[in-house]
């Protein structure tokens, strides 16, 4: 049943979050004039497909991994002069007009731009109507998964147990057990969890990695508890809610680039799937968060400057924009190469790490 519901909670969420994604490019496509040839949602055969009066192909793929905006002109990979040459050869003016290859470098940008930024609106949107309408929740942290032969493993936190308190401390939500762990200083630490509704003492000593300490356990919140707030303060958590992802998201990445965390803890699809079922077993609320969640962290991630990635196509139109001239294609040749593979080791590694965690 948990499979199930995982399955079912993934399927509902992800084409949802990708298709504001690509909607945002969609749009700013059309407002910037360029021709809009596809827009899909998944990879792979098309199940199903329909085409607007503007010769817009709307297709539900077979594989709900993802999606994608298909612009006239437009291309995925680096072409050489000649064949961009050949091509605009062929085309008429009325398609050299809607065309993505000829519209200027921040008319490009405006459209790359726009899939991460509806990311962020529609994250903001459903927190300030989840707070507005619901109210703030009283969350208790709750973990997720235990990394086998870490300090927490060894000590005896399982999967499901809610902290309640460090050190005598009151654990109120799951960015204040961070705020402690790294304040210990490597000291023994005296948690008391609540495993199925009886308080268990806990005592861990976190180990350290260069200038971090940590448990080896993954958290997130359980809501409980609302408290009704006014529509100015709703604004406010909204705000706070997303600028505490991107700050948490940034700071664990660069903690995992630099070492001082394990690379272990990065989650794939089947992790995804895990996390929406049990949001959606927790309730509507819950699973609207999470959408939230995950809506800020795919805009931020889409914003990296990875090739590949918008933010990788910003990047370069930041620099053409610099220069007055196009990258050479032979440059961009590379860099996409390289971003591509950075993007499959990524993959292959987050998935891998699902993998490990269902056998162990």
């Amino acid at each position: 049943m948990g499979i199930l519901t995982g399955i079912i909670a993934f399927i509902i969420l992800l084409p949802i979050i990708v298709f504001v994604h690509e909607y945002g490019h969609f749009l700013f496509a059309r407002i910037n004039g360029v021709c809009v040839e596809s827009f899909s949602i998944g990879f792979g055969p098309s199940l199903f497909e329909w085409k607007d009066k503007h010769n817009t192909v709307w297709k539900i793929s077979a594989i709900p991994l993802g999606g994608y905006v298909k612009m006239l002109g437009q291309s995925d990979t680096p072409e050489s002069a000649k064949e961009k040459a050949e091509k605009a050869k062929k085309l008429t003016a009325k398609e050299k007009a809607e065309s993505f290859q000829f519209k200027k470098v921040y008319q490009k940008a405006s459209i790359v731009f726009a899939g991460p930024f509806f990311n962020f609106v529609f994250g903001f949107l459903l927190f300030f109507s989840l707070f507005f309408f619901k109210g703030i929740p009283n969350t208790t942290s709750i973990v997720m998964d235990v990394v086998k032969d870490s300090p927490a493993y060894s000590s005896g936190i399982k999967t499901g147990d809610i902290f309640v308190s460090i050190n005598g401390t009151l654990v109120e939500n799951p960015r204040s057990i961070g705020k402690i762990i790294k304040s210990s200083n490597g000291k023994k630490l005296d948690i008391v969890v609540n495993r199925s509704g009886k308080n268990i003492d806990i005592s861990v000593i976190p180990e350290q990695k260069n200038d971090s300490y940590f448990l080896g356990v993954s958290y997130a919140s359980k809501f409980e508890n609302y408290k009704k707030i006014g529509f100015v303060k709703s604004i406010q958590e909204s705000y706070s809610s997303i600028k505490n992802i991107v700050v948490d998201t940034v700071k664990s990445l660069g903690e995992i680039l630099i070492g001082s965390r394990s690379s272990k803890e990065l989650g794939g699809m089947i992790s995804i799937a895990k996390v929406s079922g049990e949001a959606l077993s927790s309730g509507f609320y819950s699973f609207l968060y999470l959408m939230s969640f995950i809506s800020v962290s795919l805009g931020l991630f889409n914003l990296f400057p990875i090739p590949v990635l918008d933010g990788g196509y910003l990047f370069m139109y930041m620099i053409e924009g610099i220069i007055r001239r196009e990258i050479p294609e032979k440059i961009k040749e590379i860099i996409f190469s390289i971003g591509f593979m950075f993007i499959i080791f990524l993959l292959l590694l987050s998935n891998f790490n699902d993998i490990l965690r269902i056998v162990k």
